[in-house]
């Protein structure tokens, strides 16, 4: 059930690129390099998903960074004009500040600095985009929303139902932080090394809970997918696709079910 649990989120990414294939206009053209993103975020999970015995932690990474693209993406579409101003000027900061950087770590200290910061100061873009966020300050961030306030503006300024949101963000986000850096418990999360009941020198019983998790990920990423598109439809001509997007999310609560009431078989 977890391979088709993955084929299933194959498929709404599919759907997703389809779409991304077409002329938008407006808003979906200036933020289609979001949805692209997402897609090949998206498939990178779909390929370690295929052997999550080596790979859910990374795969638990990599989900969280396409929660916050898939977030961003259906945000852009709703958020005032300003704030899409301050997406798209937000590289030009960044690219003026990676001019000359430092780090250190006691007395060591390791730095890079580049030709051409004060040439580029003077373009336009960069001009508009240091008197948006700062000159001096390298360290912030393009929204002053963090994702939950984020997806509350979705909820708000649409019908799609951000549940899936909500839960990807409780369940994915700080399992995909510890891992990421490094901690105990973010090398054995997924084992269940520290899972009161949970026998986890038993490898059937390790094998069973990692495919339970992985067809868990794939279900609830799939059903951001589904709502991304549903909003995508909103404002752009998708036809007869909606149909496959309602009968895949129909199947893979089928799956999901079968999952959860017959654990062996995942």
């Amino acid at each position: 059930m977890t391979e088709e649990l993955r084929i299933c989120f194959e498929s709404q990414l599919s759907i997703l690129k389809s779409i991304l294939k077409e002329k938008f206009d407006g808003r979906l053209e200036r933020i289609r390099i979001v949805a692209a993103s997402s897609c090949s975020t998206g498939g990178a999970i779909c390929d370690l998903g295929k052997n999550p015995d080596y790979f859910f932690a990374e795969m638990t990474m990599l989900a969280r960074s396409l929660v916050e693209k898939v977030t961003n993406f259906c945000y852009l579409i709703l958020c005032d004009d300003e704030e899409l101003k301050n997406f798209e000027r937000y590289p030009y900061y960044r690219m003026f500040h990676n001019f000359e950087r430092q780090k250190t770590a006691g007395e060591l200290a390791v730095g890079l600095k580049f030709t051409g910061k004060n040439v580029l100061r003077k373009h336009p873009k960069v001009v508009e985009a240091l008197s948006r966020f700062s000159d001096t300050n390298p360290r912030m961030k393009w929204s002053s929303k963090n994702i939950d306030q984020k997806v509350s503006l979705i909820h708000e300024r649409s019908k799609i139902r951000v549940e899936f949101f909500l839960m990807n963000t409780l369940t994915i986000y700080s399992n995909a932080s510890e891992a990421l850096h490094g901690s105990l418990y973010g090398c054995t999360f997924h084992l269940g090394v520290f899972e009161a009941g949970m026998d986890f020198k038993n490898p059937d019983a390790v094998r069973e809970k990692v495919y339970k998790e992985t067809a868990l990920l794939f279900a609830q990423l799939g059903s951001m997918i589904a709502e991304t598109l549903k909003l995508i439809s909103s404002i752009h001509q998708i036809n007869e696709r909606l149909k496959s997007i309602e009968d895949i999310e129909q199947k893979t609560l089928k799956l999901m079910k079968g999952v959860f009431d017959n654990t062996t078989s995942v």
